[in-house]
This record gives C-alpha cells, sequence and structure tokens, in this order.
C-alpha cells in the first residue's frame, strides 16, 4: 500500500508560528466552526497592518503583525488560543446554518477533545473535521474526518470511506478523535487522510457531496449573510462588524451575522452577486512568489474562477473553478 509523505516539515502558520509574509508577521487563527464574537474580532482588527483575511477554512489571517507575541498573548485573553500546543491543529469547519445549540455545542466540544490528546499536537496544519448538519453543505469540503448527522445520531467518514457507524454525538466525537489517532499511527509522514490508501480504514467508499462554490448570502431567518469580497477584510470594516454580539465564518468567505447588525461598505447581500463566484490569492506586493497584484487584477468572468499570481493556486477553493494563473506575460487560462 503506498503512501504518500512529504519529506518537507509543514509551514501551515498559525497563532503561534507566524508567517513570514512579505508585508509582515501573519498569523492564521482557528475559529472551529468559524464562530466568534464582535469582540474578538476587534482585538484581531487592532492587531495587524490593517487587513484580516477570510480563509477557504473559516479562519482569519492577520497580515501585517506589528508584534506576534503581544498578538499571541491578545488573543488568548480574548478566549482564541485555549491550546498553545494544539492551535494549528483546531481545524473544523461546520454547517454554518445550523445554530441549534446541540450542535453548536457538538463543535466547542469535539474542539475540546482534540486540544485534550497530546498527540493530536502533532497532526498537520492541513488535517481538516467537518460537522455537518445533514444538509452536505461541508461535507463535500475534503475534510479528513467528517461527521455527518443522521437525525439524533451521525454518521464518521474518514476522507470519503463511510465508517459504517451511526453514533449518538459524544461517542461520534470519540470516534473522530480515534480516527485522527489511527492515522498518526498510520501515516509514515503524511499531512492528510487522502494521502494513505483508502483501504486503511475499514468501511466503504462513499459519495460525498458536490463541492459548493459559494454560499449563504442574503436573508436567512433572523440571519444575514454577506460576501466579503475576496475575503479581504479591512481593520475599519471589522471594527464595524465587531458591533455585532456574535459572527460566524463560512467556508465561501460570507459572513453570517444577526439580523439588523449594521453592516460596512463593501460587503455584499446580493445572492446574486457575480462576485460571489470570485476567489483570488494574497498577489503582491503581500506575496514575494506573487508575479502580479492578484488582488487589483482579479474580476468575475461568468464561471467560478479562482485568480492566483503563481501556479502554486493558493487558496483555490475545491470544485470545477477556472484557474487564472499570473505569468510574466499575463494571465494564463487553466480549467479544472
Amino acid at each position: 500500500m503506498a503512501i504518500t509523505g512529504h519529506s518537507s516539515r509543514d509551514a501551515c502558520p498559525g497563532a503561534l508560528q507566524v508567517h513570514h509574509a512579505a508585508d509582515g508577521p501573519l498569523a492564521r487563527v482557528r475559529l472551529p466552526g468559524g464562530d466568534l464574537t464582535g469582540a474578538q474580532l476587534a482585538v484581531l482588527a487592532t492587531s495587524g497592518g490593517g487587513v484580516l483575511e477570510l480563509t477557504s477554512r473559516a479562519n482569519v489571517q492577520v497580515r501585517g503583525l506589528k508584534d506576534p507575541a503581544a498578538f499571541a498573548a491578545a488573543i488568548a485573553a480574548a478566549g482564541l488560543l485555549p491550546s498553545a500546543s494544539h492551535e494549528r491543529v483546531r481545524n473544523i469547519i461546520a454547517s454554518p446554518l445550523s445554530d441549534s445549540a446541540a450542535f453548536r455545542r457538538l463543535i466547542r466540544e469535539l474542539d475540546a477533545a482534540i486540544c485534550a490528546v497530546p498527540e493530536l499536537a502533532d497532526l498537520s496544519g492541513r488535517f481538516l473535521f467537518a460537522v455537518d448538519d445533514g444538509s452536505g453543505d461541508v461535507a463535500g469540503l475534503g475534510a479528513d474526518v467528517v461527521l455527518m448527522s443522521r437525525s439524533e445520531h451521525f454518521a464518521v467518514f474518514a476522507g470519503t470511506t463511510d465508517l459504517l457507524l451511526r453514533l449518538p454525538p459524544t461517542e461520534a466525537i470519540h470516534e473522530a478523535v480515534e480516527v485522527a489517532q489511527n492515522f498518526l499511527r498510520l501515516s509514515e509522514g503524511a499531512w492528510r487522510v487522502h494521502d494513505l490508501p483508502r483501504e486503511i480504514f475499514p468501511g466503504v467508499p462513499a459519495e460525498l457531496s458536490k463541492p459548493r462554490t459559494s454560499g449563504y448570502v442574503g436573508d436567512f431567518g433572523e440571519t444575514t449573510g454577506a460576501l466579503v469580497p475576496l475575503g479581504r477584510l479591512t481593520a475599519e470594516q471589522a471594527m464595524v462588524l465587531a458591533e455585532a454580539e456574535w459572527l460566524r465564518i463560512t467556508p465561501w468567505r460570507t459572513l453570517l451575522v444577526p439580523k439588523g447588525t449594521r453592516l460596512p461598505e463593501g460587503l455584499i447581500t446580493d445572492p446574486e452577486s457575480p462576485w460571489l463566484h470570485v476567489t483570488a490569492c494574497t498577489g503582491s506586493p503581500g506575496c514575494a512568489k506573487s508575479l502580479s497584484d492578484v488582488q487589483a487584477d482579479a474580476r468575475p468572468i461568468g464561471a467560478p474562477v479562482h485568480w492566483s499570481g503563481c501556479a502554486r493556486r493558493c487558496g483555490r477553493p475545491r470544485g470545477e473553478v477556472v484557474d487564472l494563473i499570473a505569468t510574466t506575460s499575463g494571465y494564463q487560462r487553466r480549467a479544472s
């Protein structure tokens, strides 16, 4: 059985292990389920160089940190750093519109269970958990471990292998942690479950939902969804949003807030906007590898599109997306 390992160390940034980008230190703060308060957003907004980035895993990147050590202390005080040892592996995406107390509590309990197992600190910062409410909205986003709601129980998947379990929430969390532990024992340097042969995990192949390329913009009962174009939120915009009691970031770089929340200029609430289908990497000057100012160049083209400053295509969403990749002579089009 061939296992795809990695010879290099996983350099995925975290809140403590910052990435030294061209525009200064960059931190990635994990937000299990995408949840945070307005007060926590204000801490993030005032700690960097004026720009926050929403990621495809519903996390936040803070660019241009003024003082990484002071930043770590500030987010710890704000409740955004519950585990220094596990902070890079608290990667949990969840169905954004499911706001029942039991569902959100399960996300928090899964987070706590991951942090309670010392060896799971050795997971790659790319290892991903997903908690799906049964709608399939996040199950197809390529998580390594998926908990899929089935009425009052949860199905558990290792990648796209159905482990043929239907468990109550507490037992499903235990099983998810056990899958991650088994992965570490078998990984031989691999970063993701998808790098391992499927037969390593006992079960049957499963077809999970087709990945969405946009999500949750408009009115949803007592919740409003707004797109943050290209996932870039200025500190000024963030401080307006910080007035909200709670916020939820989605994997599609949209924000959910209580209906009636004041929204800053620049956010999009039209579910028909062509900008819902445009994503882009950071580009120059923030990334030294980029061949273009991608954020300035990006625009809708009539199909889901990802604009990239180089062939690495950082931040590319899953699913059928047209890639426009910067070269020394313009952008090269590549269809998925």
